[in-house]
């Protein structure tokens, strides 16, 4: 007989072959725990996979919803209460009692969640709402007001990385956010998309990401550069920056006055820069000095270029980039560099 452990182990080397891992969990008692609760860690509610298509499993084995760790929700196609006027409400409690059973998630994701989505269903938020939950993802979602992110977030104060990928929608002069009531302990990690880094820069004053260790945007543009080097010296613990793919109008920088970037505190840098181009990378090369960049120890940079005609740019700035190696080498605290480079084309992707 083998240890516990050691069949364990056996069983996590599947741990993405789903068939396989329902063989397991119908072969041995020993198999079956473990086998269940890699099954069962991903959860998604969405067409496909409606709350009342688990109502059975919840009664009839209402351990197994216990390994539940990560709950995805496809925002836009739950509805709890049936909205059109002059029909009768029609309660459906299927997603609550599957939502309750959920004791041990720790990680959500909202797909397509919007103002649209509460309105019809008041209660979405409230039956979610939960203090384990310390992982917050909200993918496509679409913000008539930025306040709304508050609301969100109002309901899971316990949230220690918050990722945000949204579409804005505003008339009208930008409303300032504020958090209000909102509290949050500790915010270790925040991932946006470029058209909240404005708002960002509204709000760190009160406070609320002073904990803030890793920021990372998943795009930017020259007036992300901006706001983010205000945004730094107001974030006492940050050490970590990433910088995702680069607007295509980042290109022109001639006619911008791009800030000098603190980066006195920034230990990790990950960099994506556009292959159409050369004046960004000079520019960042300008700031990766022994005085601006004192504390660096991870440098990771990825070269993006539309298709693979543009090789000779390509080349001119990996050409760039091995002259300033002298000078990386002297950064007192550098431990590693990488460097990638991203063809995108209709056809393939290389790296």
């Amino acid at each position: 007989m083998f240890p516990q452990e050691l069949l364990d182990e056996i069983v996590e080397w599947l741990f993405d072959d789903h068939p396989s891992l329902m063989a397991l969990s119908c072969t041995s008692q020993c198999l079956r725990a473990r086998s269940q609760a890699l099954l069962f860690h991903d959860l998604e509610l969405s067409p496909r996979n409606r709350p009342s298509r688990y109502i059975p499993l919840l009664e009839m084995s209402p351990h197994i919803l216990n390994y539940v760790r990560r709950l995805r929700i496809v925002a836009e196609h739950i509805t709890l209460r049936n909205p059109l006027p002059g029909r009768p409400v029609q309660e459906d409690d299927s997603f609550g009692r599957l939502i309750h059973a959920l004791i041990n998630v720790d990680k959500i994701e909202f797909e397509g969640i919007h103002s649209v989505t509460v309105a019809n269903s008041p209660d979405l938020l409230p039956i979610v709402s939960s203090p384990r939950v310390r992982m917050l993802k909200l993918w496509g979602a679409f913000l008539s007001n930025p306040q709304y992110l508050f609301h969100i977030l109002s309901y899971f104060p316990s949230v220690s990385s918050l990722h945000v990928d949204a579409r804005l929608h505003i008339k009208g002069k930008p409303p300032s956010l504020d958090p209000g009531s909102f509290h949050v302990t500790e915010i270790h990690m925040l991932t946006v998309s470029s058209p909240l880094g404005v708002f960002l820069s509204n709000t760190v004053a009160s406070g609320w990401l002073k904990h803030l260790r890793r920021l990372i945007f998943l795009s930017y543009s020259a007036e992300t550069l901006f706001i983010i080097s205000e945004l730094i010296p107001k974030l006492p613990n940050l050490i970590s920056l990433t910088l995702g793919r680069p607007e295509y109008n980042i290109g022109d920088l001639q006619t911008l006055e791009i800030p000098v970037f603190p980066l006195q505190r920034i230990r990790s840098l990950h960099l994506s820069l556009p292959g159409f181009t050369s004046s960004l990378t000079r520019w960042w090369l300008s700031h990766l000095t022994q005085e601006a960049a004192v504390s660096l120890e991870h440098l990771a940079i990825i070269f993006h270029y539309a298709d693979a005609s543009a090789a000779s740019e390509m080349q001119h700035s990996m050409v760039a980039w091995k002259d300033a190696e002298s000078d990386l080498l002297r950064l007192p605290r550098l431990k590693s560099v990488s460097m990638k480079t991203y063809i995108e084309s209709r056809s393939f992707i290389i790296f």
